[in-house]
């Protein structure tokens, strides 16, 4: 197992007493998460920004936003690259610096002869914020140790939940008043956590994290292909990430035909902030409960209750009970974002940690992209018992290929 310890205390009990002593670097990781998080206002209401004061029809929109995505991944991958041949601290200190200046310089250019240039500015920065995701998870498992891994990236998980719970509020708020302001308060509270991130975080050459045994360099491509457990886990994650987007795309549409559109969409709104409730209340007691079992028995136990929540979404149209199959599913997420990244940081070779984290979050991009286009094929073919059905049937897939994938790698040596 990777976390052999004993058994858990009571869980109800855990609260943030669980993540006791994970050192300095983790907790400032954990404010750095919350407040870029937060303070995310432009990426939340990007669509709105571009139709809504820009002027964008719903095709053009379409596009732009497609090239952000593209831009996006093209960063995760580049920031992969670069932090592992540099200081990790640097390129995430450089990556959030010219996102905050780019938002910057969008806020003075809106109003002015120059606001033309706000939807490149913002598609400037889209490479540099997309290198933040991966830098930053590299940073989490290079400050922990094994055995407090589990726990570090839970709290980090938190503090993107805290944070995307109340950012929303906010962004609405200053989208309603002034969008110069939105744009520089998003620039200030990116411009704070580089700060934070400069000033507390020490500065460790990548060397460091690396061992003697590890100094034979071979192609990044050929390292990943010698490790088998992570292409499964790349290519379920794919899968995963396919099935979970429906939550995005076919549900808003599912809730509108059941219950028609303006109480559908505030419907579907309660539901989203039962996901958000019990991802805050019940992250620190299922991290307890399940932190001494290997990651691919937690991601089997995570797809069983996928199975159940997604199966409930194909039989049931009574409101109470599609809030109790999101509260269901929900626990499964919880184990997914707090074993995945576990796993991954556990078999990558440390040399190539950071670019290991990028093509996962890489990987989870391209299932999300698939997401409308396929979900949109099935409901053409047939309805949303269909659609649902058919992602519970994946998920069962995913609990078969787990269990194989503990049967042959979980015993097995990591890095």
């Amino acid at each position: 197992m990777i976390n052999a310890k004993t058994e858990p205390r009571f869980p109800l009990n855990a609260g943030f007493s669980l993540y006791k002593g994970l050192g300095k670097n983790i907790y400032i990781l954990f404010a750095i998460r919350v407040i870029n998080r937060f303070g995310d206002f432009v990426q939340l209401l990007l669509v709105l920004i571009l139709t809504g004061k820009f002027g964008m029809d719903s095709k053009a929109t379409g596009l732009f936003i497609t090239f952000v995505l593209i831009c996006t991944s093209i960063g995760q991958l580049a920031g992969g690259e670069i932090a592992d041949r540099f200081p990790r601290k640097r390129v995430l200190a450089f990556c959030q610096g010219m996102v905050s200046v780019c938002y910057l310089a969008c806020s003075f250019a809106i109003g002015s002869s120059h606001s033309n240039l706000v939807p490149t500015l913002i598609l400037v920065c889209s490479p540099f914020r997309g290198a933040t995701s991966p830098v930053s998870n590299t940073m989490v498992a290079d400050f922990t140790s094994e055995a407090d891994r589990g726990r570090a990236f839970s709290l980090l998980y938190l503090g993107t939940n805290i944070g995307v719970a109340l950012g929303p509020m906010a962004a609405a708020f200053l989208y309603a008043r002034s969008l110069p302001l939105l744009f520089g308060g998003s620039a200030f509270l990116i411009a704070l956590s580089t700060l934070m991130l400069v000033l507390q975080i020490p500065l460790v050459k990548v060397e460091a994290f690396q061992s003697e045994k590890q100094e034979v360099k071979t192609h990044f491509l050929k390292e990943l292909l010698k490790k088998p457990a992570i292409v499964w886990y790349l290519v379920f994650f794919v899968l995963y990430c396919f099935a979970y987007e429906q939550n995005s795309f076919a549900l808003p549409l599912q809730f509108s035909s059941l219950f028609g559109v303006n109480t559908g969409a505030a419907r579907f709104g309660y539901l989203m902030t039962v996901n958000a409730l019990t991802v805050l209340a019940l992250t620190p007691v299922i991290t307890r409960l399940t932190d001494h079992r290997h990651q691919l028995k937690n991601m089997r136990l995570a797809m069983w209750f996928y199975v159940v929540g997604f199966g409930m979404y194909a039989v049931c149209s009574d409101y109470m009970l599609l809030l109790f199959a999101t509260f269901i599913w929900t626990i499964g997420e919880i184990l997914v974002a707090t074993n995945g990244n576990v796993f991954l940081n556990a078999y990558a070779p440390v040399r190539y940690r950071a670019r290991f984290n990028a093509v996962s979050i890489t990987a989870g991009g391209l299932g999300h992209a698939l997401g409308p286009s396929l979900g949109a094929l099935l409901l053409g073919k047939g309805n949303y018992s269909l659609l649902w059905g058919v992602m519970s049937g994946i998920c069962l897939f995913l609990v078969f290929c787990y269990f194989q994938m503990d049967r042959r790698f979980g015993a097995q040596k990591k890095g």
